[in-house]
């Protein structure tokens, strides 16, 4: 087995970097009140904090001298100063997830013999903060035309909170309304051609764009601002309707692995 971090990969060493467990639903915590009268507890809701991945790796070199510099690349591209990099595994090919190291490795000597070779062996860890994977490819649904559709989340198995792009012109008395599920949200101009209108229920970031420049937030005049989600295998209706003129509409799914 192997991973990538960043834009470091063990295969390039030559490691072998064994994934010792595969955790579902790390960081669950149940949020519990007491319920007076009875024996029991009343759910007041479920959170993730974090997930951790951990490899068994083995370091080998032909020399000593070998295997100490490959040990120390390894160290070299895993230095948590870094910040968090995207962590992929070869055991979920196409996600990816946004982690950093989770703490020092103690290295051994497994072989330390011209004959069989010369090997570190010691267990790397990840810390994934945000808990859920992420794909490298999405699912995205673009349409030329505002209008009423059903579609269907297809990856991950976790829900997810979408992102919608508006592209067209609106007057600073015209609106356009969208829904997500169950989400309805009205927003009022102005939009200008060279803008798009993003509504992102990820990120809970609701602006106009001009390229990589956000000119302004549309919070406020937004009708509701209750989270959009989308479930994996589960039909949504997805429309936007306008007042003025819409020329392209975009979802991204944001999907999600737990």
């Amino acid at each position: 087995m192997s991973f990538t971090y960043g834009s470091f990969t063990t295969d390039s060493l030559g490691l072998i970097a064994t994934l010792t467990a595969w955790p579902s639903l790390a960081g669950l915590q149940l949020e519990t009140l007491e319920a007076p009268g009875t024996d029991g507890l009343i759910l007041g809701g479920a959170t993730r904090s974090s997930t951790r991945f951990a490899f068994d790796v083995i370091v080998s070199g032909e020399t000593p001298e070998d295997a100490a510099t490959k040990r120390d690349s390894l160290v070299l591209a895993l230095d948590p100063a870094r910040g968090e990099r995207q962590l992929q595994i070869d055991a979920m090919p196409g996600w990816q997830w946004r982690a950093i190291a989770a703490g020092g490795i103690d290295w051994e000597r497994l072989t330390w013999d011209t004959g069989l070779g010369f090997q570190f062996r010691g267990e790397v860890a990840f810390e994934v903060l945000s808990a859920y994977g992420r794909p490298t490819a999405d699912e995205t649904w673009s349409y030329a035309a505002p209008g009423s559709r059903q579609i269907t989340r297809q990856e991950g198995n976790a829900r997810s909170f979408p992102t919608v792009e508006i592209e067209g012109t609106l007057s600073s008395s015209e609106t356009v309304t969208v829904r997500v599920g169950d989400v309805v949200t009205t927003i009022p101009g102005p939009l200008t051609s060279a803008q798009v209108l993003r509504l992102d229920y990820d990120t809970f970031d609701f602006a106009r764009w001009n390229g990589s420049t956000k000119v302004a937030s549309v919070v406020r005049p937004m009708t509701s601002l209750d989270r959009a989600e989308l479930w994996p295998h589960e039909a949504a209706t997805f429309a936007v309707s306008t007042t003025g003129t819409v020329s392209a509409v975009r979802l991204y799914a944001n999907s999600r692995l737990q």
